[in-house]
């Protein structure tokens, strides 16, 4: 048998037990990567020899059942720093020295026995919501014609396409609805984690360097990757008893939701109410000064990345996107698009609370993934107009730091997976996890796309 399309669930089992050796599951896994131009595309680097040296590494410890990820392949964003390798952001402008300590992520599912297999492409320095460079347009395994989303649109297609179970990528204000936008377009789960705002006097930098946030192709996968992440134990996702949902297709930034999108939604919610929950049309409340707040952030969040980066080698757009923001940051503006953060963040604290809505679901996408080109060589006014729609329902939660779900609920009539998003208040990752698996065990959506094949 071939390890590679194995869930990491049942990897990370076999490996504890004994009944399989880290270095063949990751052996196949590479061997998967060479011998298919999907996942081969998505990454910019492959780690054959220190990712083969860590897993054995892993088969020599005695005892591995303090390992929850023990043996997993992990595709992880090239935002994020790994020991040994020099960070690019996915930009040639980056400049970064070979980094000496994990990011801390990375450090996390390292430890709970996990193995860094690949880096998953990404656009630049995480801005936006579709992943392509010089001359390299990852191609959707579902519809070639249609890209991977983005920011860490490689890392989605890395699992999307067998090169790993578990993927972990880039998330949080400024990155353009982080981990979720990638994932909707490829038709796999992702999670983002709740955090708090910052406070302009507490490291306000911080809030827009970036979060992480995780990607499996199942819910309880996903709940594996995030366990490891927090250093907690791994949760069996159950029966959340009996939840008020909100649903809405009304976009909270401006994008064209298609019908197809708002079929994916009316089938989830028919699915909620059969499995028992009490469903509701609703519209939620983020107060008035979201899209400046959004705006705001993203064009900070260019510029302070942009500073990581030389003087030439910046795309167009990221150096003009980067120039606005400069002047937003510098002039003492930031303070206000923080404070906007918070205030939003509250509005919708307030608005599950005075409503007594458990769930918020929304579409994934608002239509069909971008197209598959190149968006890295348009204007940003171009990539504005045509491309920031995709983020249009995941960018508001990653500002506003909610947790937040996306996973697949089948397939749409233009052969794209169909994907909804789960958001909750404070405190509610074991609710999302748990109504994400009911949804899945009802509506079986495939896990890869028809033409991938294993060997």
């Amino acid at each position: 048998m071939s390890w590679s399309g194995t869930t990491a669930q049942q990897i990370a089992k076999a490996v504890r037990r004994g009944d399989a050796d880290a270095a063949v599951v990751v052996d196949h896994h590479l061997r998967h990567i060479e011998d298919h131009r999907e996942a081969a595309d998505a990454l910019t680097a492959v780690r054959k020899v220190e990712s083969l040296a860590e897993a054995a590494a892993v088969d020599e410890i005695d005892d591995r059942s303090a390992l929850p990820a023990a043996g997993v392949p992990v595709a992880v964003c090239e935002q994020l720093p790994v020991t040994g390798h020099a960070p690019r952001l996915g930009s040639n402008a980056t400049v970064l020295p070979i980094a000496e300590t994990d990011h801390e992520a990375v450090q996390r599912i390292r430890g709970a026995g996990a193995v860094v297999v690949g880096f998953g492409r990404s656009s630049e320095l995480g801005l936006w919501p579709a992943t392509d460079d010089d001359g390299n347009v990852p191609a959707n395994p579902w519809r070639p014609d249609r890209g991977v989303g983005g920011p860490s649109g490689g890392t989605a297609l890395a699992v999307a396409a067998g090169a790993a179970p578990i993927g972990i990528g880039l998330d949080g204000p400024g990155s353009a609805g982080g981990v979720r936008t990638a994932a909707a377009a490829c038709g796999i789960v992702a999670y983002s984690p709740e955090y708090v705002p910052a406070d302009i006097n507490n490291d306000p930098d911080h809030w827009l360097g970036g979060h992480v946030g995780v990607m499996a192709t199942t819910v309880d996968d996903a709940a594996l990757a995030y366990a490891a992440l927090t250093h907690r134990a791994p949760r069996s996702t159950g029966d959340p008893g009996r939840l008020r949902i909100a649903a809405t297709n009304t976009t909270p930034l401006p994008a064209r939701v298609d019908d197809e999108a708002t079929k994916a939604l009316l089938q989830a919610v028919r699915s909620l109410t059969d499995l028992g929950h009490d469903t509701f049309r609703a519209h939620p409340k983020y107060g008035p000064r979201l899209a400046a707040a959004s705006s705001g952030a993203w064009s900070c969040a260019a510029y302070l990345r942009s500073l990581k980066c030389g003087p030439d080698g910046l795309q167009r757009r990221t150096r003009r996107l980067a120039a606005v923001g400069e002047k937003t940051y510098l002039r003492g503006l930031f303070g206000g698009v923080l404070g906007d953060g918070n205030r939003i963040r509250r509005d919708l604290e307030d608005w599950f609370d005075f409503a007594d809505y458990d769930l918020l679901v929304t579409p994934g996408l608002p239509s069909a993934p971008p197209a598959a080109q190149e968006w890295s060589t348009q204007t940003l006014r171009w990539n504005v107009t045509h491309l920031a729609a995709a983020a249009a329902f995941t960018a508001p939660f990653g500002l506003a730091g909610l947790p937040a779900l996306v996973v697949p609920v089948g397939m749409r009539g233009d052969g794209v997976p169909a994907t909804v998003q789960l958001v909750g208040p404070p405190g509610s990752t074991g609710r999302l996890f748990d109504i994400a698996a009911q949804l899945v065990a009802k509506l079986r959506p495939r896990r890869y796309a028809p033409g991938l094949t294993w060997d």
